[in-house]
């Protein structure tokens, strides 16, 4: 028994290996937790500099707008009746590829077309052939933000006796002649009118007696910062006059949101001036001087409205749609100024663009309306995925064929009526 218990001491004297012998939490575990942690600071000092650091500034910085809330928005419409879905755009298609790179506006006077391009320059095509025939700026051009220097020509008419004339939104309102490429200055916009500057020329229409109607989008944005019209909300958009017996301009009315195409009436007792941000279309009297809504809640925010002799139609292409079921982000943003603010900080036309396509993905993708003397939308063409026609800026009415311009795309779209089935 003495034996045993001596034995038994003998083993609990004896020294245990080390790696049996340490007890929990020695030196050695607490450098490898240590080590283990070194890339938490790391982590948290990246995220600071990455995300919180450039958040801040994004709030504290100021905004380059003072945005308000953009009243006149109703609910947008459904899509049914004349607005229902149809892919008759897909019957139409591109013509003159990468020869002609944002062709917004386009004239078609007989086999011979006009249309302004963002290199800056008025061109002619004709049998196939796109020929340059002048540009009111100077180089650097081709770019959206030298578009100042280069300038870009939008709206364009052929007046009674053959001369182009042109309306470029930097320089002003111009009288070409298509055969030499010369060209007059009507109005310069350097000069300002009624006090203020014209920033964004837009679009024109004329008068029997010559005078021309022409819209100034914004009295604060230029055209390469349209974005900014849509984020600020601030009405200050008009339409002008131009008058060749006195070579004066006048201001007509104003306080339009984004103030775009023009396009007398039938009679043409009147002016329609679309004003793009409140999706409607207004009319005013040139006799009692009177304002009128001629067409609202469209279904998208519409750019240039031409009249067809043809069918004694109007239509209307629309930058962006918008009706019930998908979402429009400028009815989405409307009630939201300091949101819009804060986008404001961060705009870019890359931005603008990658929203343009990504809600549109939420709905029809493309179209153009047709309304009649009384405003009322009487038919729609559309292309609900945009694979043939991705934007419509403007519809010109030539014989049975109908032209397709765009302030973005690289091509012209056309289509001849008569190979839509049932049209």
């Amino acid at each position: 028994m003495a034996s045993t218990k001596a034995r038994q001491r003998n083993i609990d004297k004896q020294v245990l290996p080390k790696q049996f012998n340490a007890p929990k939490g020695s030196g050695d575990d607490k450098q490898e937790v240590k080590t283990s942690r070194r890339w938490i600071p790391a982590f948290l000092i990246a995220l600071v500099v990455t995300l919180v650091i450039p958040m801040m500034l994004l709030i504290v910085w100021p905004s380059p707008i003072q945005p308000v809330v953009i009243e006149g928005l109703p609910e947008p419409p459904e899509l049914t009746g004349p607005l229902e879905p149809n892919n008759i755009l897909t019957f139409a298609e591109q013509i003159y590829r990468d020869e002609v790179h944002g062709p917004e506006s386009i004239v078609a006077d007989g086999d011979h077309l006009y249309t302004g391009t963002a290199d800056g320059w008025v061109n002619h095509i004709h049998q196939g052939v796109v020929q340059k025939i002048v540009r009111f700026g100077k180089e650097p051009c081709g770019g959206f933000h030298n578009e100042v220097t280069c300038g870009r020509p939008l709206g364009m008419r052929m007046d009674k006796i053959g001369f182009l004339i042109v309306i470029d939104a930097y320089y002003g309102l111009f009288r070409v002649n298509v055969v030499t490429g010369d060209y007059d200055a009507l109005y310069l916009s350097s000069t300002p009118i009624n006090g203020k500057p014209a920033k964004f020329l837009n679009d024109l229409d004329i008068g029997p007696d010559g005078k021309i109607y022409f819209t100034d989008s914004s009295t604060r944005w230029p055209r390469n910062q349209f974005g900014m019209i849509l984020l600020e909300g601030i009405p200050n958009g008009r339409l002008l006059m131009y008058d060749p017996a006195t070579q004066t301009t006048t201001e007509l009315f104003s306080s339009l949101l984004f103030a775009n195409g023009v396009q007398l009436t039938k009679d043409k007792s009147a002016v329609l001036v679309v004003e793009t941000v409140r999706a409607r279309i207004l009319k005013y009297d040139l006799k009692t001087k009177e304002v009128t809504v001629w067409a609202e809640n469209i279904p998208g925010f519409p750019d240039n409205i031409r009249y067809s002799k043809i069918t004694g139609t109007f239509w209307v292409g629309l930058a962006w749609t918008r009706h019930r079921g998908g979402f429009s982000i400028i009815d989405y943003l409307a009630p939201l100024p300091r949101v819009r603010a804060l986008l404001a900080k961060v705009y870019s036309f890359t931005l603008f663009q990658a929203l343009k396509q990504y809600t549109s993905g939420t709905g029809v993708h493309t179209m153009a309306i047709e309304l009649n003397e009384a405003g009322s939308i009487v038919g729609s063409i559309q292309d609900t995925t945009g694979a043939v026609i991705s934007s419509v800026s403007e519809v010109e009415v030539s014989d049975g064929i109908m032209y397709f311009g765009s302030f973005h795309s690289n091509y012209i779209g056309r289509l001849y009526r008569r190979r839509v089935p049932g049209w």
